[in-house]
């Protein structure tokens, strides 16, 4: 298993960027068309991206605004990240320039680390264009699914 690691300055207020991450409807407007999370332990997480593949698992830890942690994976049985088999741990820092963000997820193996390394940099990059106010648009990943360890290993 390998760790991804992801740091972003964000030009935003920590608070704002910690309701981005924490609220229905702030993370349709850059992370996914649907998205439903019950801010509390044990809570559901779950969002759909527009080409229709599904995140699910728990909240396990909210700090506001200063950190969120959660279960992760996906309901694509072929992906083979099961619902809630890995966790994402989100860190924000206030700074001169705004906030500092800081994502670990663990428990991922090889090339599946890759890919949602890939992943989060580019939904990290949507958040910090939502984060400024800004529109990040519609998402380029719309016709592309997340790719399965048997694809990855073809590549």
């Amino acid at each position: 298993m390998r760790l991804v690691v992801k740091e972003i300055v964000i030009d935003a207020p920590v608070a704002l960027v910690y309701d981005l991450l924490t609220s229905p409807l702030m993370l349709v407007r850059w992370l996914a068309d649907d998205a439903d999370i019950d801010p509390r332990s044990g809570g559901v997480v779950r969002w759909r991206h527009a080409n229709g593949d599904v995140c699910s698992g728990q909240v396990v830890e909210l700090i506001p605004p200063r950190r969120v942690v959660f279960t992760y994976g996906w309901e694509r049985v072929d992906v083979q990240v099961p619902p809630g088999s890995t966790t994402v741990e989100i860190d924000l820092v206030a700074t001169p320039a705004g906030t500092r963000l800081r994502l670990v997820h663990h428990g991922l193996a090889g090339p599946m680390a890759d890919a949602h390394a890939g992943g989060w940099a580019h939904y990290l990059s949507r958040l910090a264009i939502a984060a400024s106010g800004a529109d990040p648009g519609p998402d380029p990943f719309v016709n592309q699914r997340v790719p399965t360890p048997d694809e990855l290993a073809r590549r």
